[in-house]
């Protein structure tokens, strides 16, 4: 059982009970306590669950956040998008990523990982990796609760010493022939400066991206390297832009 598989099962458990005892719960792995303890923090971390005094009570989630529910009804699209972008990692790289489920879904493809060095601005990212996992930095910066990550000038002054191997970026949409598009400024401020510090940039989108724009645009499609997408792109217009500009696009096919 893998720790997100065990955790999951934590959650369920106490979706039915509630509440439990820190010690009950250890008692239903096969690992040690100590293992379970982390688990136990990093679901609080998450918001997931709250611990007083030995107990743990399980924590109501009626909002979903952006990130959740993108992670959620994107679930095989993202995982065959992660898939391909998992095998383009090379050992010694510094990998870059992005916040969102995409990148969320490469990262869990790699957490045991030991020969690369991750760099993120995304705390689901960060909460997934586990030991022997070590090198791993984390933008500081303002909290986005909704994309569960940091963003603002702090985290965009931490890039600025950052050298990736290769990105892995995300957009909310995109506009005609133009490029990438946020809602947020802070949002498109940090993904400039992760264009910036990396030597190849790789897009992973869903379609639905396709049929939205933010009110921003953050880059041209010109700053990327490759696309991964889930399904082949149907817009002939956007087709000939992203052949004009030389970039490789990769269908994932769930």
């Amino acid at each position: 059982m893998t720790t997100n598989e065990r955790q999951q099962k934590i959650l369920e458990y106490l979706q039915g009970e509630k509440d439990s005892k820190v010690s009950t719960i250890i008692s239903l792995f096969d690992v040690t306590p100590a293992t379970i303890r982390r688990d136990l923090t990093r679901l609080e971390s998450a918001g997931r669950i709250a611990r007083t005094h030995g107990s743990v009570h399980y924590v109501d989630q009626p909002v979903i956040s952006h990130f959740q529910m993108r992670k959620d009804n994107f679930w095989d699209e993202n995982q065959a998008i992660a898939k391909v972008a998992a095998s383009m990692i090379n050992p010694g790289d510094t990998v870059l990523f992005d916040s969102g489920p995409i990148t969320y879904s490469i990262a869990s493809k790699i957490n045991q990982q030991t020969d690369i060095t991750i760099v993120t601005n995304s705390v689901p990212i960060i909460s997934l990796l586990e030991p022997p996992q070590r090198n791993v930095m984390l933008a500081g910066g303002m909290f986005d609760f909704e994309n569960m990550c940091t963003i603002g000038p702090d985290a965009e002054a931490f890039l600025d010493n950052i050298s990736a191997s290769i990105l892995f970026l995300e957009t909310t949409g995109i506009r005609g022939g133009d490029g990438m598009t946020v809602i947020s400024p802070f949002q498109a401020g940090i993904k400039r400066k992760m264009i910036s510090c990396s030597r190849k940039r790789v897009l992973v989108m869903n379609n639905s991206d396709l049929n939205s724009a933010g009110a921003i645009l953050f880059a041209p499609f010109s700053v990327l390297d490759t696309i991964i997408i889930a399904r082949p792109i149907e817009d002939p217009a956007l087709l000939r832009q992203l052949n004009h500009d030389g970039i490789e696009i990769i269908i994932a096919n769930p």
